[in-house]
């Protein structure tokens, strides 16, 4: 073979040239592998394939790397055969909205004051506190954001909680997209919820007896419970002599109000709670307590099924119902316009938290509050 400098005839078994000194082969550069293809490295004495998956914003607005990693491989060309299974996503962990809360909770530093805020806050998504973080839809939180009693300040800190806990999960593969970000606060510009129009309400009505279900969702529209206090009804807690219910979230401004039963569900209701002396008045074929998330899809289905347009508006992630179960206590609130009474008794019927001082200074009287339930 020659020499690769002076090109000299030289034995094939030297490693220097004879003539000029010249190494007569050059040590390989080992080839660098491609941007997103991931990489390998030794730790001590095992090789580690890592590669970036994605990307999240953390608390401080910075941009993080999610990396997934695999060690243990004995050579580095067993590591870099793994590199392309680590392209897969990961297994969401099956973890529920309050296992992590309690995991989240000691990692956050921040004063009393305001974990006592985030607790409160907490307290307000009990609906869905035992279902996988990973697979709560943006209603389910929504929802819980509906029915808080509270003040803006609440929903507020409610969204805040919501979005450090998936900002908490994201990176370590319990969840994957951030619903904080679609929450609306209630007074927020374009938050109102729409309730169905009248002539769905009709279609209920003239449904109820061939849709199943479709006398559950009338039932709300003339109760005007939130969701969960519409599905927490009692029998126990029905007057059967003055036709009304008692209950409501435990809240200064909803606890335990009194609800008169119109006329126009009045039959239904008696149906449900004959020969009973309690359980759950709205219940499942098996007498159990129907959960939120359940009740939402069977809602989907009765507003199919009676002929009730139910558009899907939003787009992306945000993508969310125009009714959803929430909508029977808007339509509640604008049955009650046609009705000639004080706003008082509106407001007591609906357990609105605005009148917090007023049914301190005001009594409600059973009667007053017939009158309104009796003309809807």
């Amino acid at each position: 073979m020659k020499c690769r400098k002076c090109r000299v005839e030289i034995p094939d078994d030297c490693k220097f040239c004879p003539q000029c000194g010249a190494k007569v082969t050059l040590s390989k550069h080992t080839k660098s592998r491609g941007n997103g293809t991931g990489s390998v490295y030794k730790r001590g004495k095992v090789w580690v394939a890592a590669k970036t998956t994605g990307y999240y914003i953390d608390g401080d607005g910075k941009v993080k790397r999610v990396v997934r990693t695999k060690s243990g491989f004995k050579t580095k060309r067993e590591a870099q055969e793994y590199l392309p299974l680590l392209t897969k996503e990961p297994a969401v962990k099956d973890r529920s909205f309050k296992q992590v809360y309690d995991i989240w909770q000691p990692t956050h530093q921040a004063g009393a004051s305001t974990m006592g805020c985030y607790s409160a806050a907490m307290n307000y998504f009990k609906p869905v506190w035992a279902q996988n973080i990973a697979t709560i839809t943006i209603d389910d939180l929504q929802d819980c954001m509906d029915d808080c009693p509270k003040g803006k300040r609440t929903q507020q800190n409610m969204k805040a909680l919501c979005g450090l806990l998936y900002k908490y999960a994201i990176p370590r593969h319990l969840a994957r997209l951030n619903m904080a970000e679609f929450l609306r606060v209630g007074g927020e510009s374009g938050e109102e919820r729409e309730g169905l129009p009248l002539h769905a309400v009709k279609a209920l009505e003239a449904n109820q007896d061939t849709v199943p279900n479709a006398d559950y969702v009338l039932c709300q529209c003339y109760l005007g419970f939130r969701p969960s206090e519409f599905l927490d009804l009692d029998v126990a807690h029905y007057d059967r002599t003055e036709r009304a219910f008692t209950g409501g979230a435990k809240t200064e401004a909803g606890r335990n109000r009194v609800v008169t039963v119109s006329p126009k569900i009045q039959p239904i209701i008696d149906r449900l709670t004959k020969d009973k002396i309690g359980g759950p008045v709205f219940c499942g074929q098996d007498g159990a307590r129907i959960p939120l998330k359940t009740y939402r899809a069977i809602f989907y289905r009765v507003l199919e099924q009676c002929g009730i347009e139910n558009p899907i508006e939003g787009e992306g992630d945000a993508k969310r119902r125009r009714y959803t179960p929430h909508s029977c206590r808007h339509t509640f609130a604008t049955l009650m316009k046609n009705v000639t009474a004080s706003d008082k008794d509106k407001l007591a019927l609906i357990g609105h938290t605005s009148t917090e001082m007023l049914r301190h200074y005001q009594d409600v009287n059973l009667e007053d509050l017939r009158k309104i339930t009796d003309a809807i």
